[in-house]
C-alpha cells in the first residue's frame, strides 16, 4: 500500500509538473520574504526560521516588519499548498482545474491561511514560554508537535472534502493516527530528502550559494512533491490504490 501511494505521488507529480511548478513559485517567495526584509532569521535544511530569542529585543518597527512579512509568507504558502492540492484533486476526481483554482483563491486559501496563522501564533507562544522556562530543548518540540498535527492534513480536508476550518483540523488530528504508518513515511521521506539536498549543495558549493540552491530546490521541487504525497495519503482513505 505504501509503495502504491508513493508511486501514485511520483506519477501525479511528473504528470502535472508544469502546473505544480507554477503554483510552487509562491512557496519560493514565502521562504525568501523573511530573509530579504532583514528579520532575525536563519537558514537550515532549505528553509528560514525565526530566532525567537531575539524577539524581546526588537523595536516596535522591527516587530511590525516581522509581522507583515510573516503574514505575507503564510498567505503565499497557503496559496501554493491549496493550488497544488487542487491539481491532484482535479486529476483524481476529473473536476475542472480552473473552476477549482478560482474557488481556492476565494475560499480555501484564506481558510488555510487562518489555520496556519493560529498555528504560528501558538508556536511563537510556545517558543517564548519555553525559552523563559529554560525548557526549550525538550518541551518546545513536544508542544510544537501537538500544534502541528491538526494542521498536517487540514489543507487537504479543506480542499478535497470542503470541510470547515475547525472540522478540517479535527480531521487532520484523527487522520494522523489512522494513517500513522504513512505519516511516519512522509516524515522519513521529507527528512531524508531535505538532509540529502542540504549535504549535496553545501558540500559542492560555497555556503551562501549552496544555501540558496537548497532553498530553490526545496521550494520548487521538494515541498511541492511532499504536498502531492500528503494529498495522496489523504485521498487514500476513499480509494484502494492499485
Amino acid at each position: 500500500m505504501a509503495d502504491n501511494i508513493l508511486s501514485h505521488s511520483i506519477n501525479a507529480y511528473l504528470k502535472n509538473v508544469k502546473l505544480i511548478s507554477l503554483f510552487a513559485v509562491p512557496a519560493l517567495l514565502a521562504f525568501i520574504i523573511p530573509a530579504v526584509v532583514n528579520t532575525p532569521v536563519f537558514s537550515a535544511l532549505g528553509a528560514t526560521f525565526l530566532r525567537t530569542g531575539s524577539i524581546p529585543d526588537l523595536k516596535p518597527s522591527e516587530l511590525g516588519i516581522i509581522i507583515a512579512s510573516l503574514l505575507a509568507s503564510l498567505y503565499l504558502m497557503s496559496f501554493a499548498i491549496v493550488n497544488i492540492t487542487i491539481v491532484i484533486k482535479s486529476q483524481r476526481t476529473a473536476t475542472n482545474i480552473k473552476n477549482e483554482v478560482v474557488k481556492g483563491i476565494t475560499g480555501h486559501t484564506f481558510n488555510v491561511f487562518i489555520l496556519f496563522l493560529l498555528g504560528t501564533i501558538a508556536l511563537l507562544i510556545i517558543q517564548l514560554l519555553t525559552f523563559e522556562l529554560g525548557s526549550q530543548s525538550w518541551l518546545s518540540p513536544l508542544l510544537s508537535l501537538l500544534v502541528w498535527l491538526p494542521l498536517f492534513f487540514a489543507p487537504a480536508g479543506l480542499v478535497i472534502d470542503e470541510l470547515r476550518p475547525f472540522r478540517a483540523a479535527q480531521k487532520s488530528f484523527s487522520m494522523v493516527f489512522s494513517k500513522f504508518p504513512y505519516f511516519i513515511l512522509w516524515i522519513a521521506i521529507a527528512f531524508a530528502l531535505l538532509s540529502f539536498l542540504d549535504w549535496l549543495f553545501l558540500s559542492l558549493l560555497p555556503y551562501k550559494i549552496g544555501s540558496l540552491a537548497v532553498l530553490l530546490a526545496n521550494s520548487l521541487v521538494l515541498v511541492p512533491f511532499l504536498i502531492v504525497l500528503q494529498t495522496q495519503i489523504y485521498i487514500s482513505k476513499y480509494t484502494i490504490l492499485t
